[in-house]
């Protein structure tokens, strides 16, 4: 489906959505359980790149951490197993290194950044975020991160639903099952924004700086 959009710099953030050790990292909960961690680490290097490139443009990053309690009653009172259960791993458990960002990424942290914290798994769901945003006069989202099927779509339908324009850039979002992978870009493409590779991106966004760039 051919989608048109403007992206203006002065009115987008970049949304780099739980790119943590627990998630990605070859020594984090996933990995130690036996999880297919592979697709979500092998995106870190093109989500540093795509940090990059959105800094170059001159558009805001913000960075979401989840943070699981290991005494969350809200979880052990499910009667149907939660994800986290049936996964059968509790990854970025809070004030663990299984939480903090991946190494690679840490220095990418600038102050003017917004590093907000969230306990499920949309970015929007009883966060500051949206606050933020609104204060900053963000109209239009570009998303990445882990993992595409669940707390990035959850965000991105939050999103939606708030009127924000939305870019995703899928070479830099994974998650463990390549078929529902491709379901959430499909359903991208289909009702909530448009989905684009992080080269065509950065071409199109660093050729003209400083207007509306048409992707």
């Amino acid at each position: 489906m051919e989608t048109s959009l403007i992206i203006d710099p002065r009115e987008t953030t970049l949304l780099v959505v739980d790119m943590q050790n627990g998630f990605c990292d070859p020594q984090g909960a996933m990995a130690r359980a036996g999880v297919n961690y592979f697709p979500q680490n092998r995106i870190v290097p093109a989500v540093k790149e795509l940090v990059s490139v959105c800094r170059r443009a001159g558009i805001h990053v913000a960075w979401s951490l989840q943070r699981h309690y290991p005494d969350d009653l809200t979880r052990k009172r499910h009667r149907i197993p939660s994800h986290l259960t049936k996964l059968g791993v509790v990854p970025c458990l809070k004030d663990t290194w299984d939480a903090e960002l991946v190494a690679q990424l840490k220095g990418d942290v600038l102050p003017e950044d917004d590093v907000f914290e969230k306990h499920r798994s949309s970015c929007f769901y009883n966060t500051t975020l949206e606050v933020k945003l609104r204060m900053r006069g963000m109209t239009t989202l570009i998303v990445c991160g882990v993992a595409t099927n669940y707390c990035v779509e959850s965000t991105i339908r939050d999103a939606y639903a708030r009127d924000y324009d939305i870019v995703v850039v899928e070479d830099c979002v994974a998650t463990l099952w390549d078929d529902l992978h491709r379901a959430t870009l499909r359903n991208v493409e289909l009702f909530y924004g448009t989905v684009v590779s992080l080269s065509a991106l950065e071409e199109r966004l660093l050729s003209k700086r400083l207007d509306p760039v048409r992707v």
